[in-house]
């Protein structure tokens, strides 16, 4: 995943953000941006056009690319952006699973349980390597992270609601998984501190 996380970086991201610079364009409005992209991918995921939800769920997860590396460019890094990047990146995710929450609704029983803990998973994700980086330590162990839970989803997308239905059981298990690999993690070095 890091692989393709570097090729995407080198060889898609960074030309677009250089257009992106030269247009001047603020990096507040790229995060705003993916917030917006993310409420359509949840309208399509609800009426079940999946492989549009697909399109737009990879340019909501791309923006998030964006906006960082618009901000170190342009020297304009600031807390309130990091807080509002983080912030909108987490609504973003919970706004995709609602979209695939309301679809399953009353059509798969089960997979209400599996996407409530999915989004449980991908949110103690997040706020695990939030929480031991305030205490100074970087839990960078479990494979989990957003990239990969944008990745799966997007690959769920293009591949229908059927197969989805199993990339949201490995997303839940997934997460938990990475989520236990991180409490460990900081239980360790704390240890050692």
């Amino acid at each position: 995943m890091t692989k393709i996380k570097e090729l995407g970086r080198k060889f898609f991201v960074s030309p677009i953000v250089s257009f992106l610079v030269g247009l001047n364009v603020h990096p507040n409005v790229i995060t705003v941006s993916s917030l917006i992209l993310a409420v359509i991918a949840c309208f399509l995921y609800r009426n079940g056009v999946f492989w549009a939800a697909a399109i737009f769920l990879f340019w909501c997860g791309i923006f998030d690319s964006f906006d960082g590396e618009i901000a170190r460019r342009k020297n304009m890094i600031s807390k309130l952006g990091s807080f509002l990047d983080s912030t909108i990146d987490r609504v973003n995710e919970f706004i995709i699973y609602f979209g695939l929450y309301l679809y399953y609704y009353n059509k798969v029983d089960y997979m209400q349980f599996w996407i409530l803990v999915a989004v449980f998973g991908s949110m103690m994700v997040s706020y695990t390597r939030a929480r031991a980086e305030g205490l100074g330590i970087s839990p960078r162990v479990g494979i989990f992270e957003r990239f990969t839970r944008i990745f799966l989803l997007i690959i769920g997308s293009v591949l229908g609601p059927r197969v989805m239905s199993y990339i949201i059981m490995i997303l839940a298990v997934g997460t938990l998984e990475t989520t236990i690999q991180r409490i460990i993690f900081v239980k360790r070095r704390s240890d050692k501190d």
